[in-house]
């Protein structure tokens, strides 16, 4: 396991026995699987004073998460037991991002985390001559027309990848190999928004960001923050009567692309990113990149929300 990969599940399992604390062991059980297992090994792997600031970033959030949940108010207060489950990886394949799963014992509602230790990126989804990214992203299949323009290009990888290179050697690669890859996806969103009006900009906001409600943790530095995405309106929900603390609201998926393009400088454009501007205030980015220093016939997106809708609300708490 990488050692980003190792930081991002030793987090997930703090913000899982953070939220344990604060409703009361009593009051909850955390699920046995092998994702648990994983990340409490991560957590306990690292050096007492990064489990200490895993603990303080995952306490601000369960506490912050008691102001906008009644549910979990009221399992604190012993009235409703809760399960506490970590979700495995193959659910982000499937469009959910949620990495920590906070249920009723008798399956009525749940409640979704996404932990992020130190970044906010979204999904790092992959570009490959075998990836069909508008059946798996959208729903529908992209066009033959895309597969013909990045055939050429991964057929070149996969004969680099022969000779064993790195990507260090290839002084072109910018212009020979992102480029035209990213000319190709760029064509087909287009291509796709005019034969689907309406559902490629939510559809690609939907996968990209998550297909359920959830609340993303972000540990900063000294800093936890808690960002709402509350497109189903299941999140903040009154329960027997007790209400939130804090109000939040519901959000809005876009409904189209208005705009997708290189990134421009100041005096040029960047070869290996794509801007995506959206209705309803949703901007994203598109930064393509080898995975690895080895030359494979696959590339990875860095996926970033830089621009978001007024109502999306950030929480900060300092510790």
């Amino acid at each position: 396991m990488g050692k980003q990969k190792q930081s991002g599940t030793a987090f997930e399992y703090a913000v899982l026995q953070a939220v344990s604390h604060c409703i009361g062991a009593a009051n909850c059980q955390v699920l046995d699987s092998a994702s648990t297992e994983g990340a409490a090994a991560s957590f306990h792997a690292l050096d007492p004073e990064r489990r200490e600031d895993d603990i303080l970033a995952g306490k601000a959030a369960a506490e912050m998460l008691l102001k906008f949940e009644p549910r979990l108010v009221l399992a604190a207060l012993g009235r409703g037991a809760i399960n506490l489950s970590i979700q495995s990886d193959q659910a982000g394949g499937l469009g959910d991002v949620r990495d920590i799963l906070l249920s009723s014992e008798d399956g009525d509602w749940e409640i979704g985390i996404s932990a992020k230790h130190q970044h906010e990126a979204l999904k790092h989804s992959r570009l490959s001559n075998k990836i069909d990214f508008g059946e798996k992203w959208l729903g529908f299949p992209c066009s033959q027309t895309y597969f013909d323009a990045i055939g050429p290009i991964f057929e070149c990888l996969r004969d680099l990848k022969t000779k064993n290179l790195e990507w260090s050697t290839l002084p072109n690669k910018s212009v020979e190999i992102y480029q035209p890859l990213l000319n190709a996806f760029k064509n087909e969103v287009v291509f796709l928004e005019s034969q689907r009006p309406g559902l490629v900009a939510s559809g690609l906001v939907s996968y990209l960001i998550g297909n359920k409600d959830f609340y993303k943790v972000i540990k900063l530095k000294r800093q936890t923050k808690v960002q709402v995405f509350n497109f189903n309106g299941t999140l903040n929900v009154g329960n027997r009567g007790v209400q939130p603390d804090l109000k939040l609201e519901k959000l809005k998926l876009p409904s189209r692309v208005v705009e997708i393009d290189f990134r421009r400088g100041q005096t040029e454009f960047s070869s290996t990113t794509l801007d995506m501007i959206c209705d309803a205030g949703w901007q994203l980015s598109f930064r393509l990149h080898n995975a690895s220093s080895k030359v494979e016939p696959s590339l990875k997106f860095d996926i970033n929300l830089i621009g978001r809708p007024n109502n999306l609300q950030t929480f900060t708490s300092i510790w």
